[in-house]
């Protein structure tokens, strides 16, 4: 699915004052980020080198015929809320082989989990339909959006100021170190 070098970082859980120090130091205008005394340019082909999925040449879907992903709505008990995270996990550790319905939660919990962490336990429903199709899920443009979803996560969090940020913080920890 194009995620074999995400799977092999190998990362405990994120240090929230870290976190938050790195976030104050990016200037969202110009993408840098400025760690000890040095710019730092950060871009969706930083984030795939770094996080290890890449852009496939399509768009990220988003909307849809709802029939096309009714089975999982209703699978992961879909609320208007959206898909829990807790649900996705439990569906995950009940699997018994590979087959589509895993690669479709695998896709979401990793989604939800690490590459675009929503603020709460709920990961859009939408999501589903850039997965459905299991078979285009490493063609889909994964580094552009999960790299535009936290740069949005960052100013939401500054502007509004937000507790949490949403997104995929774990890739600033990384270049961090």
């Amino acid at each position: 699915m194009g995620l074999g070098k995400l799977i092999q970082l190998n990362c405990g859980r994120l240090k929230r004052k870290l976190c938050s120090w790195l976030v104050e130091r990016i200037d969202t205008c110009n993408y840098t980020i400025e760690l000890n005394g040095t710019k730092l340019e950060l871009s969706r082909d930083s984030f795939s080198n770094v996080m290890g999925v890449s852009d496939g040449g399509m768009p990220i879907q988003l909307d849809g015929d709802k029939s096309r992903v009714a089975v999982y709505l209703d699978k992961f008990n879909a609320t208007s809320s959206g898909i829990n995270i807790k649900i996705l996990s439990e569906f995950l550790r009940n699997c018994r082989q590979a087959d589509e319905d895993f690669k479709v939660s695998f896709m979401l919990f990793t989604l939800c989990s690490v590459l675009c962490s929503p603020i709460g336990v709920h990961i859009s429903s939408s999501f589903l339909f850039s997965v459905i199709d299991v078979d285009y899920i490493r063609k889909m443009n994964w580094a552009t959006f999960c790299f535009d979803r936290l740069m949005q996560g960052i100013i939401r969090y500054k502007e509004e100021k937000l507790a949490y940020v949403g997104g995929c913080v774990l890739y600033l920890e990384v270049i961090n170190y």
